[in-house]
């Protein structure tokens, strides 16, 4: 099977939580704020138990703030010590990741352990250099304003040769990614984290995972297991990626779970997948098990994704409509939900749709398609790219690039729409950013990473933003690294991935 996502990726060069047993009330102050209004004078929102309590800023008369349980969160009621309150800030003490803040994961051992920074895996280029996989953190620690950071930590130890394509475990301690060396051999490797010298594990070859050239459109978390598509060669040049391979993280042998397929995405329990087939559409597989059409997918459907919190799938589907963009044959793809759960025969709801405008000048039609869309892990939002084009009468569509001729609008808009828990659309979308590509949700659903004009970004949101003035929180975050551009040329393989907590 030939992927078509190939083309568009060159084209395009482009409020539930996670369920750690929280609630949906709040995450941190900023959820109460948002909700409530301020909390009066003197007082301040606090998230405790994933509730929104105002709590005094100051000592009532006769009681000390540093003594009384009910107002230090340095005693009874320690945010660093009260696996559910969600409050501990940057460099604050933790015992779990459901302590600390919005973008924060609990790291360290022992009785010194921190909610520091998340981390981001993605591959990056150095001007003249090989591609590598590196981690980053999401800002620099205890900057304020949020600041990006200068330096990357490169993944591979290998001083020739690529690495890329990271992607986390399911607990965020350890990393997956490609090496391959001058000899173009590809191997599969894991580094825990914090990263040691001279500590990987290498799971399988290329030659050893049948043969295949790369390990294309990988995944692992939320399982034990990485999945991926196999690569090979096809007659007369290019390549072909069809059927989908496991192997457990932890090492062991390769097992072929597809004869055909792509683009597998682990549902919540991590022992079952949906993929895309060519002419049929949306699969679900289990594990040492069956097959399963996904009812209600159409036949033209394809690139499926679960979120962690339900069942519910988004997927693009083109219903056999291309148009030739800059002389290649692109689908106009849409993006849709659909709710297995949902009584008869699911049917798909609309989240994303094809656009087109007329316009004077030049006489024709500006028009868009979506591509490199996402989840928020807990299935309220889902991000995606609008990819603008102009089509002059009588002449051939181009990608916009800002200029007059489409009005002003760049050729890759990300916006954010709101999905409630059926996979129903709510509200309008929202845009985040313009002249970018390949958004990606914080596992705790308040900050998007994209890429932009070579540049990892990060943006923080408000979750119950109904509106895109007031969807984001704050400035962006750019991360500057002198002579060094993030790759986004090969689409979902190159998306920024966030450290699962």
């Amino acid at each position: 099977m030939m992927i078509r996502r190939v083309v568009l990726g060159a084209l395009v060069g482009a409020l539930m939580v996670v369920a750690t047993g929280c609630s949906k009330e709040c995450v941190d102050p900023l959820d109460c704020r948002n909700e409530k209004g301020e909390p009066g004078e003197g007082r301040e929102w606090a998230c405790i138990d994933n509730k929104c309590e105002a709590r005094e800023t100051t000592p009532q008369e006769g009681r000390d703030a540093g003594t009384d349980a009910g107002t230090d969160a340095g005693t009874e009621t320690d945010a660093g010590t009260d696996a559910g309150v969600m409050t501990v800030p940057e460099g604050g003490d933790c015992t779990a990741n459901e302590n600390c803040m919005a973008g924060l994961y609990c790291e360290g051992s022992g009785g010194s352990r921190k909610c520091e920074p998340l981390h981001i895996a993605l591959t990056r280029s150095p001007t003249g250099g090989a591609p590598e996989a590196v981690v980053v953190r999401y800002k620099t620690p205890r900057s304020e304003p949020p600041a990006g950071t200068t330096e990357a930590t490169k993944l591979s130890e290998r001083t020739t040769g690529q690495s890329r394509f990271p992607r986390w475990n399911k607990d965020g301690t350890a990393v997956a990614f490609v090496e391959e060396d001058t000899g173009n051999t590809v191997t599969l490797v894991t580094r825990n984290l914090p990263l040691m010298a001279g500590q990987k594990t290498e799971l399988t070859t290329g030659a050893n995972a049948g043969g295949t050239l790369d390990f294309r459109y990988m995944e692992w978390e939320p399982s034990a297991s990485i999945a991926w598509s196999k690569t090979t060669a096809r007659a007369g040049g290019g390549e072909d990626v069809s059927g989908i391979s496991v192997i457990p993280g932890t090492g062991g042998s390769v097992q072929p779970a597809t004869n055909e397929g792509v683009f597998p995405s682990w549902a919540a329990d991590g022992n079952s997948f949906a993929f895309s087939v060519s002419s049929f559409g949306v699969k679900t597989k289990v594990l040492g098990g069956a097959e399963s059409p996904v009812s209600g997918a159409p036949n033209s459907s394809e690139q499926p994704l679960h979120n962690k919190a339900n069942g519910v799938l988004l997927y693009l589907d083109a219903g056999g409509k291309a148009e030739s963009i800059g002389g290649v044959s692109t689908p106009l793809t849409e993006l849709f939900a659909l709710n297995p759960g949902d009584t008869g025969t699911p049917a798909p709801k609309p989240v994303a749709n094809v656009s087109s405008k007329d316009i004077t000048v030049p006489s024709g039609q500006l028009k868009s398609f979506i591509a490199n869309h996402t989840w928020a892990p807990g299935g309220t939002h889902a991000a995606y790219v609008r990819v603008y084009y102009i089509k002059p009468t009588g002449g051939e569509a181009t990608l916009c690039t800002g200029g007059d001729n489409c009005e002003g609008k760049q050729g890759n808009v990300i916006y954010v729409r709101r999905i409630d828990s059926s996979g129903t659309p709510q509200g309008e979308e929202m845009e985040l950013a313009a002249e970018a590509t390949l958004p990606s949700f914080s596992p705790d659903g308040h900050f998007i990473a994209y890429l932009s004009g070579g540049q990892l970004r990060v943006q923080r949101i408000d979750p119950q933003a109904t509106g895109a003035a007031s969807l984001k929180v704050g400035s962006v975050i750019t991360h500057t690294w002198s002579g060094t551009s993030v790759l986004s040329n090969r689409g979902d393989d190159h998306r920024p991935r966030w450290q699962p907590r």
